[in-house]
């Protein structure tokens, strides 16, 4: 969601800064961001962005932001789509990202349904409907998240070309 806010072009402007370096061990700190960079932030690293480790000071706080000094302005991309292209917000990649991925956690929802019927009927096995539940919890708890984004956004999810189909007790 972050890129498709920015744009590829804007990476390389972006730094993450990372915290609470002072209530942790620096090895334990260090394998942490490392795992972030390959994970939650690779797309992001990939496209150049950067990561700065913020001190609790004021002088870690200047040496973040005279970094970003040091880069080439570059477009936002929501506000190029919107200003220079004169594109709807709901028209936007941001847009067009949130309802796609909104989408997406619908028929993971609506699958993950499936599963926990066909399980319930089969086997009663207690261990797969937990862990069915679960997913089914965290693809929830996405959706609400995803939704309230778009409401944030004023994009509602009607303008989708295909109408979603609950699954069984919605």
């Amino acid at each position: 969601m972050f890129i498709s806010l920015c744009g590829q072009t804007a990476m390389p402007n972006v730094i993450v800064a990372t915290t609470m370096w002072g209530r942790m061990k620096e090895d334990d700190g260090t394998r942490r961001e490392e795992e972030l960079k390959r994970t939650c932030w690779a797309e992001m690293m990939a496209g150049g962005c950067r990561v700065e480790r913020f001190r609790d000071s004021c002088e870690s706080a200047w040496l973040i932001i005279d970094r970003l000094a040091e880069t080439d302005r570059a477009k936002v991309q929501v506000s190029h789509e919107i200003v220079d292209r004169q594109l709807q917000l709901k028209r936007t990649t941001a847009g067009v990202t949130l309802n796609q991925e909104l989408k997406q956690l619908l028929k993971s929802r609506k699958e993950t349904v499936r599963k926990l019927q066909a399980e319930a009927k089969s086997q009663g096995d207690k261990l797969v409907l937990q862990d069915l539940n679960q997913q089914q919890a965290e693809i929830d708890k996405k959706i609400i998240q995803t939704t309230n984004d778009l409401k944030e956004l004023k994009v509602p999810f009607t303008t989708q070309s295909s109408t979603i189909q609950w699954g069984a007790g919605y």
